[in-house]
């Protein structure tokens, strides 16, 4: 076979003819050429040239394939339509045999409004090809899992172009330990058997293993074509009336939350995005992200990225017209992709068997409407308002802060504040207590879904990342700057998750255990004041058995706290040997009463170029300590912590963009915790 890209495209649009380079859209090509996004018109055109020879016009087979055409569009050679992409179907080959003529030839895609709506965003994500061959190439790969005690059988099929009596293909096999396996495929179709699998599990259960499958289409005497993915073995299992999913066999609750495929028009910079978002879900616990109704389609680069880092993936469907399955058979292989919810039950029974056949190894199932997330608003990150907000604007009833605010969310965020915190003083401030108050009210959510295993609905908030500046639900805004719901989900989904409340003059403490493992340690608790002198302690052993949610102690602590309220709070975690696995604290009044002290914060910076170390102590109990840098951005291996004693708490970050000394960090650092609302 001989394959050749087509990069170069020319985009004309009402205002500009510019030369730009796919993948692109007409945003990004109007920027990159220094044009202004403006005077589009109705329409727009990609148009490149294709160069035919003698020779190519003599090959038997000859196919242009269209990948990534996001919006609906009318593709043309010439003057005449060869196909029209939906915006939905991720590959198009189309044989050109008779269609391209000796010397040059004009490729055209076409967008337009009424079809394609916003066409800033129209445009071509992966670049064209040109096919010629001699008997056949490969046009998918379709994989079925058949899992048996102690082996899996790999089920084979491609799809081929062209004659498949012409061509044999071989399939290999490597495991991440290096164990090879082989198959002939006769006809295009064959198994392999692999025994002792290496599974596939989400995150926190267990490791994230990939094999890389090779299959290789050989013709007369050389390979024709080939094809390469990695795959995960598992199975997965959704039942209609839980929101537990079973991986391998085993029970999983879906903590996660929403995904939105960035609307960044710079495609290359989409993927980027979507590999910060998704490592960042990793980082703080997430074992999944739901991709929900009328939301686009992430790239392929996305399912990588939760392949690698064990987050399954949930999509929401209304119907399942032919372009949803195709789009659905197409990333088929990754092992990440788990579940899909069939909402409204629209789909035809046609349909739904079709998906079955094309993917067995897809758990589908049927709910009447979509599930509803926990949301609640907060303001993007204070530098993200600064870089794009005038200084003059920065309050939270100006002008340019209600032109980002979804309908309700201000009147939300000062009642969320109002609950817990003093009114803050200024922007940045009300930023910080917003977001904490989003943080909570996510976490008390999660703890319902968790103590009920289930019954309460998926432990799934509503969302993780921002396509643009706005004040919303998300953890992560457009920036990709964390807010605290980022990094309080690390303790929402901790796999042990650990409880503390108030019911009729008791402290009821319980305990959520997502691990495959027995818990065999003990809850230590201790009431101290806001020196941090402890008033009271103690100790009970703790058992909890893997994937279980119980109350694990009930004590009254009312002849200790009573008339202390505003002053004592209860610092509570589980140990298993010497290790602390779950650590929180408890106030018995909210934030806003409570006596906090004006700390003295020490803190030693070590490290050098991206990565470092800090080492901060404080002299009395410190509430959601934020850890930030002026002008410079960071990921931290935690945030927002509460300090409970005089001992060091050492911290590693990671700084985002340039190289950083440790002078310069320690000069830029900025601390703040709940006190600062009020003192």
């Amino acid at each position: 076979m001989v394959r050749r890209e087509i990069k170069n495209f020319n985009l004309k649009t009402e205002g500009a003819d510019v030369a730009c380079t796919l993948p692109c859209s007409v945003k990004s090509a109007l920027l990159a050429a220094g044009e202004k996004v403006e005077n589009i018109g109705s329409s727009v055109r990609f148009d490149t040239n294709i160069y035919v020879d003698d020779i190519s016009l003599a090959m038997k087979n000859f196919y242009l394939r269209l990948r990534g055409i996001l919006k609906p569009a009318k593709v043309y050679i010439g003057d005449k339509i060869i196909c029209c992409p939906d915006g939905i179907t991720p590959v198009y080959n189309v044989d050109v045999v008779g269609l391209l003529v000796k010397g040059d030839n004009t490729l055209s895609v076409r967008f337009d409004e009424e079809n394609a709506g916003d066409l800033t965003y129209a445009g071509i994500s992966a670049t064209v090809e040109i096919l010629r061959f001699s008997s056949a190439i490969i046009d998918r790969v379709s994989l079925v899992q058949t899992h048996e005690e102690g082996t899996v059988t790999l089920g084979i099929k491609l799809d081929l172009i062209g004659d498949p009596g012409g061509v044999r293909a071989v399939a290999t096999l490597v495991s991440s330990t290096g164990q090879i396996y082989y198959a002939g495929l006769t006809r295009g179709q064959g198994s392999i058997v692999v025994h002792d699998p290496l599974y596939w599990w989400p995150k926190g259960l267990g490791v994230q293993n990939l094999y890389r499958l090779t299959v290789n289409l050989y013709g007369e005497s050389d390979v024709e074509d080939t094809a390469e993915m990695r795959i995960g073995l598992r199975t997965a299992q959704g039942l209609n009336d839980n929101a537990n999913l079973f991986i391998n066999g085993c029970e999983m609750l879906p903590m996660g939350a929403v995904y939105l495929a960035d609307g960044d028009p710079d495609f290359t910079s989409a993927d980027k995005k979507a590999e910060a978002f998704v490592t960042a879900a990793a980082m703080s616990g997430y074992n999944c992200l739901v991709i929900p109704l009328e939301s686009p389609t992430p790239s392929e680069k996305f399912y990588e990225f939760c392949d690698i880092h064990g987050i399954a993936v949930i999509e929401e469907h209304s119907s399942l017209d032919s372009s949803a399955i195709d789009a659905l058979h197409r990333r088929g292989h990754h092992a990440s992709l788990c579940l899909l919810d069939l909402i409204g039950n629209q789909a035809s029974s046609n349909d739904k068997k079709r998906l079955s056949e094309l993917l067995p190894n897809l758990s589908v199932i049927n709910i009447e409407s979509a599930p509803e997330y926990i949301a609640t608003h907060a303001l993007p990150s204070m530098k993200t308002i600064r870089a794009v907000i005038n200084e003059n604007e920065r309050s939270l009833f100006s002008r340019e802060i209600e032109a980002i605010a979804e309908e309700g969310s201000i009147k939300e965020m000062l009642m969320s504040v109002a609950d817990r915190y003093p009114y803050p003083a200024d922007l940045s401030k009300f930023s910080y207590a917003s977001a904490l108050a989003s943080a909570h009210k996510v976490g008390e959510v999660i703890k319902n879904s968790r103590m009920s295993r289930g019954n309460n609905g998926r432990a799934v908030f509503y969302r993780l990342n921002d396509s643009e500046l706005i004040i919303s639900p998300s953890a992560i805004d457009y920036r990709v700057r964390w807010k605290p719901l980022q990094y309080y989900t690390s303790r929402h989904f901790a796999p042990i998750g650990l409880y503390a409340e108030v019911k009729g003059g008791r402290v009821v403490f319980s305990a959520s255990s997502q691990r495959r493992l027995d818990l065999f340690g003990s809850l230590e608790y201790r009431v101290a004041d806001a020196s941090n002198y402890t008033i009271y302690k103690g100790s009970e052993p703790v058992e909890l058995t893997a994937m279980s949610s119980r109350e694990i102690l009930s004590t009254d602590l009312s002849s200790v706290i009573r008339g202390h309220e505003n002053e004592y709070y209860l610092e509570y975690y589980i140990k298993e040997g010497s290790s602390i696995i779950s650590h929180k604290t408890m106030l018995f009044v909210p934030e806003k009463h409570f006596d906090f002290k004006k700390p003295l914060i020490k803190s030693v910076i070590t490290g050098q170029d991206r990565r470092f170390s800090l080492t901060i102590s404080s002299n009395v109990f410190v509430k959601d300590l934020e850890i930030d840098f002026d002008g410079v951005d960071a990921v931290f291996e935690t945030n927002y912590i509460d300090l409970t004693t005089d001992a060091p708490v050492k911290i590693e970050f990671t700084v985002i963009g340039g190289l950083q000394t440790t002078y310069h960090l320690k000069d830029v650092m900025m601390l703040r915790s709940v006190v600062d609302l009020t003192k």
